[in-house]
């Protein structure tokens, strides 16, 4: 479509005037023209290991530090020299006051690597663990040291979903502080770094769970970040980009993610471009490092902002630009289904703003890379057999426990399979994108288990008991207990 452009003359009314709200964005719009209305400049903050960025902090932002620049800030305990965590308040382009991050106790700890429930008194953060090469998540909680001052106290062993030697970095907690998406090797990987999904039950986390080949490719996936919307950001070096690692984010449409779109190349580059973060508290500002791929590590951090004509509306937010009105809140408890909901075109009412804003056409975006799902389902002997069950409409609440052992793209179909001498049916469903590959059928949880734990122990590892009430797969803690 043919796009005006914004002048320095733009106002709230003009901006309505020319400002189209469509009730599903991403079904024609690939970020083009709107990405203008962001200003990309580099900040002067150098980046000190282990950190690769930043992390917002209520009104202001985390980053690592010498101590030794702030020798006449830090408390007599903190030894000069050290890197330490600060939080400070970003000027134009330099940071203009900052303070210590932790004063009762130290922080050195990768500041794009950490998250924050959203009043900023829950902490995940990455660190590693004593005896361990490997990275995990911890928690800590902001509170009283017992002298008259709040600070931050880790707690002294990893979350409970870090089961194994595997690594677990760079959380992200949504907005409803009921899921944490983070990157790791473990098993059910489908390369290196996969992003993967946990969600809270009660005191404690899921059993994690893989994103998918929607999102995760055989290559790496890093640096989730969750914006208040729940719209997923994060950096990959295997989806089609400009160079080394790319910045994508993918729309939450209310149930899952959507298919990863690219940043553009005003924020991507031919070098590293990672750990994207937006502020929580307005959406406006948001930081990310690039690399460079030659030689010694260099790293830059730049700020992304909205346009100065535009900076001072209600209606726009960094999040906006690339996703457009967001979708109703919802539980991210309940919010995924078996069956993945396709996005239907809504045509924009004709009582709402219009919109022709911007610029120039950006390159034609590629598509993404789709793996072949690493595991296979064992070798079995299979006959066709009809779909496993039917809910008749007068029935209520009919639960039905499977073991799943395989994600991907393709249709496996329903079949039967042999364990231990024994026959089962098997189904498959749709869920985040994908189809999932199931064995068994049981009205108990115990008999699913023992399932589950004959699949393990013949291999397949990642073999997991999930729970369909009335043929909808269901999350409901107390359906496991």
């Amino acid at each position: 479509m043919t796009l005006g452009l914004l002048t320095s003359g733009t106002t709230e009314k003009n901006l309505r005037s020319v400002l189209r709200w469509n009730s599903f964005w991403d079904i024609k719009h690939d970020t083009t023209g709107f990405i203008r209305l962001l200003e990309v400049d580099s900040f002067k903050l150098t980046i000190f290991p282990p950190s690769s960025g930043v992390q917002f902090y209520k009104d202001g932002i985390v980053f690592l530090s010498p101590s030794k620049n702030e020798g006449k800030m830090l408390p007599g305990h903190i030894s000069f020299g050290t890197i330490e965590a600060y939080y400070g308040i970003p000027g134009d382009s330099i940071m203009e006051k900052h303070m210590i991050f932790s004063p009762s106790s130290s922080f050195s700890y990768p500041c794009e690597a950490i998250t924050f429930s959203p009043d900023f008194n829950t902490m995940y953060f990455t660190k590693f663990p004593k005896k361990d090469n490997k990275e995990k998540i911890y928690m800590a909680k902001y509170t009283s040291t017992g002298i008259n001052q709040l600070s931050w106290m880790s707690e002294i062993i990893p979350e409970d979903f870090c089961t194994d030697n595997s690594i677990y970095t760079h959380p992200s907690l949504s907005a409803d502080e009921k899921i944490l998406v983070f990157a790791s090797d473990k098993e059910g990987s489908l390369g290196g770094m996969d992003l993967f999904i946990t969600r809270k039950e009660g005191d404690k986390w899921s059993s994690p769970e893989n994103l998918g080949n929607l999102i995760n490719t055989p290559g790496n996936e890093f640096y989730p970040f969750l914006d208040s919307e729940n719209n997923l950001f994060f950096s990959s070096d295997s989806l089609s980009g400009y160079g080394g690692y790319d910045i994508f984010t993918c729309k939450f449409d209310g149930e899952a993610w959507d298919k990863p779109i690219n940043l553009s190349p005003q924020i991507n580059s031919e070098n590293d471009d990672v750990a994207f973060t937006i502020s929580k508290m307005d959406g406006k500002t948001a930081f990310y490092t690039k690399k460079q791929k030659s030689g010694k590590v260099e790293m830059q951090l730049f700020r992304v902002t909205l346009r100065e004509e535009v900076a001072d509306s209600n209606l726009l937010t960094i999040s906006f630009i690339f996703h457009g009105k967001p979708m109703l809140k919802t539980s991210l408890i309940t919010a995924y289904t078996v069956t993945q909901v396709n996005p239907v075109e809504v045509e924009p009412s004709m009582t709402e703003p219009e919109i022709t804003v911007a610029m120039e056409t950006l390159p034609e975006k590629k598509s993404v890379i789709e793996p072949e799902p690493k595991f296979k389902p064992p070798e079995s002997k299979i006959e066709t057999i009809k779909p496993v069950i039917s809910v008749p409409a007068e029935s209520k609440d009919i639960v039905i426990y499977r073991v799943q052992i395989l994600s991907g793209n393709k249709p496996q179909g329903n079949n039967q399979i042999i364990v231990n001498g024994e026959s089962y049916n098997t189904y498959e469903y749709r869920y985040l994108g994908e189809n999932r590959y199931t064995i068994g059928e049981f009205s108990t949880l115990s008999l699913a288990v023992k399932l589950q734990n004959a699949l393990r122990q013949s291999g397949q590892k990642q073999a997991f008991v999930v729970a369909f009430k009335n043929n909808i797969r269901s999350l409901d803690p107390a359906l496991f207990k």
